[in-house]
């Protein structure tokens, strides 16, 4: 278990069995690159993995689900098309570019071999670098202090950068240095990439690598490594799968020798692929580059709660692993269920994408929230034929899209291909954005084309019944109900999604108006306020009856239960419109709404935990909302659903930072104002945060006896403080009373 303080999680011991887990914790990245922490001395397969975000290809995937149940057989898996089942796209692991090997008199240092004295690694959310501090004794009684510092760039995308301080504590021994790629890599346990070339010169190696057959991008690996202040000769070696430069030198007792390895990592994505690129900078430059360019994005993430180091330093570390998940310099790819920290999920694009993980965003760097929804605006051609493909207009977004924006859902699991919700989800992302940014340029040049092409798609799915406009047979957020008909949440937002769109058409002078569907589309409301999930979901048992073995576990299920006969749901469905999207529907009940479905959810998926902090703080149920807040940005660290060193649950940790601001802040931001109405926890001294609004700044400070809101817009701003109005501008600050 590591150890949480304000800016740093901590490995205090070295534990073999814990090394999987924490190589997701402990990933650095960039946006473009995500590297696990493997070691440099060794990258063991499943805890090693450098992945280019975007760089995709075709392996087998082995899936061999098997249906116990009613429930797994009838609503759950296709078992005719799992006979058909092979091939998957995923993710592809790059070179190790790591190799950085340290004997001491002959023998190298593992942490599995000789004697550690001392051991710490982790990870700095100030510099978003990793650190590994280690006292070593070799079976001759030489101790080694070794110290190793390593981070993606944030100045730029393609640099890497290792360093390694070596000090012989009780010995003046010769120390023998290796350093390059080791290219004997697997993804999903197969090595589909190839070496196209490679050459060793000097202090440098440079690998060309075909990243799968399919798709057939390439990428190319520079190292080039220089020992200070010794400064030794090299020489160059390429056996065993292992491409690496040597040099020797003898220390000093007490002398301490710095290892400075630089890498620089691109993909026929962008870049000419066969160019060696030699960085010849020393370390302390390119971090102080790298550092400036962090602290511009964190500072704007960033969250301090005063009073609570657990919660500070979890909200933190979560906010990190935001910061090293989106791409800030193009939009080749977007947001994917494990950012850059493994294999799982195979990098796709999902809903979670503009719901869970484009907000934070939108909030802090809207330059880079713009080409996230640009991502989706290069796929659209393929929606239009993914729409065609199945007899409706418009267009028809992959719920898990990858390189060209196909479907590339599991095929043999039935309940994706109904989640249609996805193409109101994105036209809720483009919603969310230009309320939040003011970018009409956007709007106007990309936004308008999507918003239409989506609202033609619903148009043509919607069905007329009687008097009224139903959405049938579809599977909502809820992934335990598949085969339903009006889906609360899909039909709240597409309606929604139908209003608006038409309000931009107006602006813009677009001929379109999808008013008639809209104001005709069934909305889910018993009498007395509460939203059945579906149709015919008050009917079913709110106890679930378990039947089979344990293989449903598999997929993200709390036991192998009937679900099709339970109320028992997976994730948030209906608390989603009143905390994620902000909708507060007219006669329902938003506290016995919450009550209600609280009990009912199981919280098999990690989406769960965000949504439900923010439902329980605008309920008055703090405690629960701290608890919820606890499990959304300790998700991986807790490994809750025990499954994290598969990689970190990128759309639930992005969930800490707007259950703060959304939550407990209380921030929802209009097109004309900013409501606000906070929730403090009673036992924290404060909380600060920032976020962005039509282009300014704002900073909120808080605690349980005033409310600070500043900003640097010399335009007042009509902020609407539990009901009253209040303008701010950076003359005037708000300062209310809690």
């Amino acid at each position: 278990m590591l150890k949480a303080t304000s800016n740093r999680f901590i490995e205090e011991n070295y534990k073999i069995e814990e090394e999987s887990l924490n190589a997701s914790l402990f990933t650095t990245g960039n946006g473009y690159i995500g590297v696990r922490g493997s070691y440099e001395e060794y990258g063991s397969i499943r805890i090693q993995g450098a992945y280019i975000r975007g760089v995709i290809d075709e392996i087998i995937e082995v899936m061999e689900p098997f249906a116990d149940n009613e429930y797994m057989k009838k609503y759950y898996i296709d078992e005719d098309k799992l006979k058909n089942f092979e091939y998957q796209d995923s993710v592809v692991n790059n070179a190790d570019f790591l190799l950085m090997r340290i004997s001491i008199d002959g023998e190298t240092f593992y942490p599995w071999e000789g004697k550690i004295h001392s051991w710490q690694r982790y990870i700095d959310m100030t510099n978003a670098c990793l650190v590994r501090k280690v006292r070593w004794e070799n079976s001759k009684g030489d101790i080694t202090d070794i110290c190793f510092e390593r981070f993606s760039s944030f100045d730029n995308d393609h640099v890497y950068c290792i360093k390694a301080d070596v000090t012989p504590v009780n010995h003046s021994k010769k120390i023998t240095v290796m350093s390059g790629t080791d290219k004997r890599v697997k993804t999903g346990g197969q090595k589909i990439t190839s070496v196209i070339g490679e050459k060793a010169w000097d202090n440098s190696t440079f690998v060309h690598m075909l990243m799968g057959k399919k798709y057939g991008f390439e990428t190319s690996v520079t190292t080039t490594t220089q020992i200070y202040p010794a400064k030794p000769q090299w020489t160059c070696e390429n056996e065993g799968g292992l491409i690496y430069n040597v040099a020797e030198y003898t220390s000093k007792q007490g002398e301490t020798q710095s290892i400075e390895k630089n890498v620089y990592i691109t993909s026929s994505r962008e870049e000419n692929v066969t160019d060696t690129h030699v960085l010849s900078e020393r370390y302390a430059t390119l971090y102080d580059a790298h550092f400036k360019a962090y602290r511009e994005v964190f500072d704007m993430i960033d969250v301090v709660i005063d009073g609570d180091e657990k919660a500070d330093a979890g909200v933190r570390f979560a906010n990190y692993h935001s910061a090293i998940s989106v791409a800030r310099n193009d939009s080749v790819h977007s947001l994917s269920a494990k950012g850059l920290t493994g294999e799982k999920y195979n990098n796709f694009v999902w809903w979670d994408c503009e719901v869970y993980q484009l907000p934070i965003f939108i909030y802090s760097c809207p330059d880079a929230a713009r080409k996230v929804l640009m991502y989706r605006y290069n796929m659209l051609q393929k929606a239009k034929e993914n729409a065609k493909e199945a007899g409706l207009k418009g267009a028809k977004y992959a719920f898990c899209s990858s390189v060209n924006g196909d479907e590339r859902v599991w095929e043999y699991a039935r309940h994706p291909f109904m989640q249609i919700h996805i193409n109101a989800d994105i036209a809720w992302g483009i919603i969310h954005y230009y309320t939040v940014t003011g970018d009409e340029a956007f709007l106007k040049d990309y936004g308008m084309t999507i918003l239409t092409e989506l609202c033609e798609y619903w148009s043509s799915r919607v069905e007329l019944c009687g008097d009224r406009y139903e959405i049938k047979r579809v599977t909502g957020t809820d992934e335990h109900h598949p085969y339903v008909n009006n889906d609360a949440y899909t039909n709240y937002l597409v309606k929604f999604v139908l209003e608006k769109t038409t309000e931009y058409c107006k602006k813009f002078g677009i001929d379109k108006d999808y008013t008639h569907i809209a104001q005709n589309l069934f909305l889910p409301l018993e009498k007395g306020g509460l939203i059945p999930q579906f149709d015919g979901y008050f009917n079913l048992s709110r106890t679930l009856e378990e039947a089979g073995g344990n293989d449903a576990k598999k997929f993200q299920m709390k036991s192998s239960g009937l679900y099709h006969k339970s109320q028992v749901i997976k994730q948030p469905d209906v608390m989603l419109i009143y905390s994620y999207l902000n909708m507060y529907p007219e006669n329902s009940n938003y506290a016995a709404n919450w009550d209600y479905y609280e009990k009912m959810c199981e919280s098999s998926s990690s989406l769960s935990f965000a949504p439900h902090s923010i439902c329980a703080a605008d309920n008055g149920r703090m405690l629960s909302a701290y608890n919820y807040l606890i499990e959304t940005s300790y998700i991986d660290v807790y490994d809750i659903h025990k499954c994290g060193w598969q990689g970190v649950h990128s759309g639930c940790l992005v969930g800490s930072w707007y259950a703060m601001f959304r939550g407990i802040a209380g921030i929802v931001c209009r097109e004309d104002c900013i409501e606000i109405n906070p929730h403090m926890m009673p036992w924290w001294n404060g909380v600060k945060l920032n976020f962005m609004y039509h282009g300014n700044k704002f900073t909120v400070e808080m605690d349980n006896e005033k409310y600070i809101l500043k900003t640097d817009s010399k335009t007042p701003v009509n902020v609407v403080f539990r009901g009253e109005s209040v303008m701010v501008d950076n003359n005037a600050e708000m300062c209310k009373e809690m």
